[in-house]
C-alpha cells in the first residue's frame, strides 16, 4: 500500500464515518419517537454531515470523478438544510449514503447490478448498526443509563442492531468474496490483511455489545472507536486501485 494510498482510504473511512453516523442519528431519532417518546435523544446530524463533507471534498480533490463530485453536492446539500432548513437533509444525505457504492468496487463487479445491490444493503445495514453505536457515545439519558429511559433506548436500538448486524456479516461476506480469489489472500496481500483486521474489529464491537446488553450499560466510548477503525479500514479498502480478484 502506498502512503497516497493510506491518505485516500484515511480520507474516505472519515467520510464513511460521517456518513453512516448521520444515518445512525437518523435511527435513533426514529427510535425515540415511537411511544413512550423519548424527549431526551435528540442527537444532532450536523457534526457527522460536516465530517462526511470534510472527509468527501478531500478523497475528491485526491481521485477526482463524477460519482464523487455528485455526492460532495449531496453532502453540502444534506449540511446547509440541516442548518438552514431541517427537514430536506435526510434525503439528500441518503442520497450521500447511496452513492458510495457507485464509487468503489462494485461498481467494477460482473454482474454489476447484483454487486451494488449487496453493496448498497451493506452500507446502510452497517449504518443503522455501527452508526448508531457512534451516536450512544454522544447521549446521555438524564438519570443515567440504569433510568428506565435508558434502558428504554437499549432495548430499542439492541432488537435493531441484531438484524442490521447480520445483514452487514452478510452483506460483508459476499462482497469479501468476490473481493478475493481464496483464503491465502487473507495473509498474503496487504488488502487481505486490512480485511482481516476490519473483520477482527466488528468481532470485537459484538463482543463489546454483549458487554452492553448483559451489564445494561454500553461500553459507548470504546465501541464508538472500535467503530471508527472499522470504518477507517473500510476506507482503506475502498482505496485499493484493485483488490486480489481484480489484479
Amino acid at each position: 500500500m502506498t502512503p497516497a494510498e493510506i491518505v485516500a482510504g484515511a480520507f474516505r473511512g472519515l467520510e464513511y464515518a460521517g456518513l453512516l453516523g448521520f444515518v445512525g442519528v437518523v435511527v435513533m431519532r426514529q427510535l425515540a419517537r415511537q411511544p413512550p417518546h423519548l424527549g431526551w435523544v435528540r442527537p444532532g446530524m450536523d457534526g457527522a454531515l460536516a465530517l462526511a463533507l470534510l472527509g468527501g471534498v478531500a478523497t475528491v480533490a485526491l481521485a477526482p470523478s463524477w460519482i464523487g463530485a455528485a455526492r460532495v453536492a449531496a453532502e453540502l446539500a444534506a449540511l446547509v438544510m440541516c442548518l438552514r432548513w431541517g427537514p430536506g437533509a435526510v434525503p439528500a444525505g441518503f442520497a450521500a449514503v447511496l452513492l458510495l457504492a457507485l464509487a468503489g468496487h462494485a461498481a467494477r463487479a460482473q454482474p454489476v447490478v447484483p454487486a451494488i445491490l449487496v453493496d448498497e444493503l451493506h452500507v446502510l445495514s452497517a449504518g443503522i448498526w455501527g452508526g448508531g453505536v457512534l451516536v450512544l457515545a454522544v447521549l446521555r439519558p438524564p438519570d443515567g443509563w440504569r433510568s428506565p429511559g435508558g434502558q428504554d433506548l437499549l432495548t430499542r436500538f439492541g432488537r435493531v442492531a441484531m438484524v442490521a448486524f447480520a445483514f452487514t456479516a452478510l452483506t460483508g461476506l459476499l462482497r469479501a468474496t468476490e473481493q478475493v480469489t481464496g483464503f491465502s489472500d487473507l495473509w498474503q496481500t496487504v488488502y487481505g490483511a486490512v480485511l482481516v483486521a476490519k473483520s477482527v474489529g466488528v468481532l470485537a464491537m459484538l463482543a463489546l455489545a454483549a458487554v452492553t446488553w448483559r451489564r445494561g450499560v454500553p461500553v459507548a466510548r470504546t465501541d464508538a472507536v472500535m467503530a471508527l477503525a472499522v470504518m477507517v479500514a473500510t476506507g482503506l479498502l475502498a482505496a485499493f486501485p484493485n483488490p486480489p480478484a481484480g489484479a
